[in-house]
């Protein structure tokens, strides 16, 4: 007879038994003549009887003729049993015959208490989670290799998910790493053998390699891969392995290096660097599965740092993170792109019903999350949706067309998905395409090419006034939520149309070399997303952040030699690109300014 199933609690050590297969032996009259504890506790006998007299009166009937009709093939039934405590519970009872048993006749039956089993499911479930727990506190990695599909993979493990850093064949895999040199060259001969070892399904196996495989080839470091040869029920084999850092006095790779170069620092999601490599290398290899690009951000975020303060904003943004990783699991990638957007990359949904149960599970379950948090407002999510290879095969045109799905979200009312169909949106977004690169059609250009000629006109009688009213109509016209004017050797503001922006006293960040480097060869610099520049330049965005901008058009007053002033339009709700003519148009009022302050006419 078989042992019953014992686990080990991860709570207090001792060995508790949370699924007991009740065994017996039956002869022709249904009379168990062989049984194990389980049985006899179950049923609160020892002695031998039949098993028809515990089944309900309404199933006796079935069950003898599932006995009596067996012929020797697995078969299996549910039916009610009357424990010792004379309560009738459903039981899945397994009949089977082995080729040892010597007396004809006979059956053998395994029999499962379903509601037991849910709840050993449900314990196994707490386990497994406190592994990845534990796990994710030492931010562990870890392999697995099945030489029956011939795939690798590699995982990532952190408190609340478990992140999958390669899922590939493993030969693959191989090519992968040796032609992108993930692998330093002196290590090739014992990489090309750790294959072999995890091939060949060797018991137990170590290397050491010098790899950039956790930092995506941006660092090297000295890591090794520890395995053996899992051996589970019913002949199942893999490989399993653990991969840990190798220390020693030339080591010099720290986990902050790490983190600073994959991950960003406040969500702990992928930054935008790797998150966008990733879906590029993506989009472009994948031929047998959709890849679907998710543009989403935050609803309301803005109110909740006016009201809560920044630490508290971020601390919904570290828990937005969280929350997208837990509900993506392993079907997708999640990373940060830039103040409150986030982009998830999904392989593998390649039904429309299972996207849209996917994006309507991080829609609801966001929700959930901050419900109750606030009185007055709601922190929701909008989301944004294009499908490679239905919408394009090209990361550019699909995270255009993911985006502007996220602007269709946004438009009707927030917290909702939007995911494109040509059908639906092609027209209307080819429009929008249009009138980015051009507005002449519109008009709208020589209407503020007229506004620019009467402010000259007025500048040569009335320059302070012109260049008010240049800057109230700019506000106006280009949808600016605030003007600024900074002068002085401080750079000290000292006008504002729209809204008064917090940590807006100066623009002292103009005099380091990260904005000149923005600026390049020009006076100006135009920027669609702050968050592009995450990681050219970090402090500038720091700023921008804090002042909730998400897109900003700065003209230096002077010039970058002698500067002495700036400039600023900034959009505090959403991000987008701005038209040509506005980025002239502003060029030109930091042109009349500086006159002004070289006359001395504005201070």
């Amino acid at each position: 007879m078989e042992k019953e199933l014992e686990l080990c609690s991860g709570d207090n050590g001792e060995s508790v038994r949370f699924l007991d297969r009740r065994m017996a032996a039956l002869d022709k009259n249904h009379i168990a003549f062989v049984t194990n504890k389980a049985f006899t506790d179950y049923f609160g006998t020892s002695r031998c009887d039949h098993i028809t007299g515990y089944v309900h009166p309404d199933e006796r009937e079935q069950l003898e003729q599932l006995l009596d009709s067996y012929h020797g093939e697995k078969e299996s039934g549910i039916f009610r049993f009357m424990n010792a405590s004379g309560q009738y519970r459903y039981n899945l009872i397994v009949l089977q015959k082995e080729s040892r048993n010597c007396q004809p006749d006979t059956v053998n039956i395994v029999m499962v208490d379903i509601e037991e089993a849910y709840r050993v499911n449900d314990q196994l479930g707490r386990n497994v989670m406190r592994m990845r727990a534990l796990l994710g506190i030492a931010e562990e990695y870890a392999f697995v290799y099945d030489r029956d599909t011939n795939v690798i993979c590699i995982y990532r493990y952190e408190i609340h998910s478990r992140e999958i850093m390669f899922r590939m064949d493993i030969e693959q895999w191989k090519k992968e790493m040796l032609e992108n040199e993930y692998i330093a060259e002196k290590d090739i001969p014992k990489f090309i053998s750790l294959i072999g070892e995890i091939k060949a399904y060797s018991e137990s196996f170590s290397a050491k390699l010098t790899t950039g495989i956790r930092t995506r080839n941006q660092l090297k470091e000295t890591l090794r891969f520890n395995g053996i040869l899992y051996h589970g029920e019913n002949d199942e084999k893999m490989v399993i392995g653990r991969i840990s850092e190798e220390s020693g006095k030339g080591q010099k790779r720290t986990v902050e290096m790490i983190e600073g170069l994959t991950f960003d620092s406040l969500t702990h999601v992928y930054n935008k660097k790797t998150i966008t490599e990733y879906a590029k290398k993506l989009i472009s290899e994948e031929q047998n599965n959709k890849v679907t690009l998710v543009i989403l951000d935050v609803d309301h975020f803005k109110p909740v740092n006016d009201t809560y303060g920044h630490l508290y904003g971020d601390k919904v943004l570290e828990r937005f993170g969280e929350k997208l990783k837990e509900i993506v699991g392993e079907d997708g990638t999640v990373g940060r792109i830039g103040g409150d957007e986030f982009m998830i990359v999904l392989n593998g949904i390649n039904d429309d019903q299972l996207l849209r149960g996917m994006l309507r599970a991080i829609r609801t379950q966001i929700k959930w999350e901050f419900i109750g948090d606030f009185d007055d407002l709601m922190i929701t999510c909008s989301i944004g949706a294009a499908i490679s290879p239905d919408n394009g095969t090209d990361y550019e045109e699909l995270f255009k067309k993911a985006d502007y799905c996220l602007y269709i979200a946004k438009e009707k009312g927030r917290d909702r998905y939007v995911f494109f169909r040509d059908e639906m949106h092609q027209k209307a977004y080819e429009e929008s395409v249009s009138k980015d690169k051009s507005t002449a059609g519109t008009g709208r250009e020589m209407r503020e090419l007229r506004v620019m000629s009467q402010t000259m006109y007025r500048f040569n009688t009335d320059p302070r006034g012109a260049v008010k009213a240049l800057m109230e109509h700019m506000v106006a016209a280009y949808r600016l939520d605030s003007l600024n004017l900074f002068l002085g050797e401080e750079l000290r503001r000292v006008q504002t149309i729209g809204e008064i922006l917090q940590y807006c006293d100066d623009a002292g960040y103009v005099f380091t070399d990260e904005f000149m480097n923005l600026l390049g060869e020009k006076d100006y610099v135009e920027i669609g997303f702050v968050g592009n520049h995450n990681n050219d330049a970090p402090e500038f965005c720091s700023v921008m952040r804090q002042r909730r901008v998400f897109s900003t058009i700065q003209c230096m007053i002077g010039d970058r030699n002698h500067v002495k002033g700036l400039l600023t339009l900034d959009r505090c709700k959403e991000s987008s690109q701005w038209a040509e003519y506005e980025v002239e148009c502003a060029v030109m009022l930091a042109s009349l300014i500086t006159i002004l302050v070289k006359e001395q006419t504005i201070e």
